[in-house]
């Protein structure tokens, strides 16, 4: 995951989430086994940014397009191949209401708000990566 990190600022607010689910996963609050269903971006490691955070939401009950949708800018940002994206975009699209269900009457722990911290990509982003 560190590798991921190099290229973004410290102030990046990626790297800010980043921390912040790291501290919830080294207090145990959730656990991580790498991205559900699929393959991981690189085969060096099951620990990987974008899955990392969008697991740590997911534990906290927060599911919904808008955490989706964090989860592909994150994917974006990072430059991920755009394969990987869009295979992990129909697995959300075609799945995700069973993960929604899941959380509202199994596990009854279903927010209905937004995070308190998103991400999401400006509406015009470059990125850095392709210059």
């Amino acid at each position: 995951m560190m590798s991921e990190l190099r290229g973004l600022d410290f102030k990046h607010p990626i790297r800010t989430l980043f921390m912040l689910a790291w501290e919830d996963f080294k207090n145990n609050k959730f656990s991580y086994d790498g991205a559900t269903f699929v393959k991981e971006r690189t085969s060096e490691t099951i620990f990987e940014i974008a899955s990392f955070i969008h697991d740590w939401r997911n534990s906290l009950g927060f599911v919904s397009k808008e955490v989706n949708q964090e989860f592909i800018d994150i994917m974006i940002c990072l430059n991920y191949k755009k394969e990987l994206i869009k295979e992990r975009y129909l697995l959300l699209y075609f799945f995700g209401w069973i993960n929604v269900l899941r959380h509202k009457y199994i596990l009854k722990d279903l927010k209905k708000d937004l995070p308190k911290y998103c991400f999401k990509l400006p509406e015009v982003y470059i990125n850095p990566y392709t210059y």
